[in-house]
């Protein structure tokens, strides 16, 4: 018997909690395998210059709170 029937077989007599478990474990595996980055690996250079940028924007006062943020994205896109 192969890996693949194997599985299977195993599969058939597992609740469906731990079906579900084993589907968002095999999503994540896909993903690790077969995402490419859309973005370009930046500098050294870069990364500190964003920092710098980032430093400025926070004395500045330009920044909240990581969960009123993510709640404003929330929000705004339904999420």
């Amino acid at each position: 018997m192969s890996a693949f029937e194997n599985t299977v077989s195993m599969m058939e007599v597992l609740p469906e909690s731990d079906l579900i478990e084993i589907e968002n474990f095999t999503k994540k595996l896909y993903m690790l395998r077969n995402s490419e980055s859309p973005f370009r690996p930046l500098t050294e250079e870069e990364i500190l210059n964003d920092l710098q940028i980032s430093r400025e924007q926070i004395a500045q006062g330009k920044c909240k709170e990581m969960g009123q943020a993510i709640e404003e994205i929330r929000n705004k896109y339904g999420l």
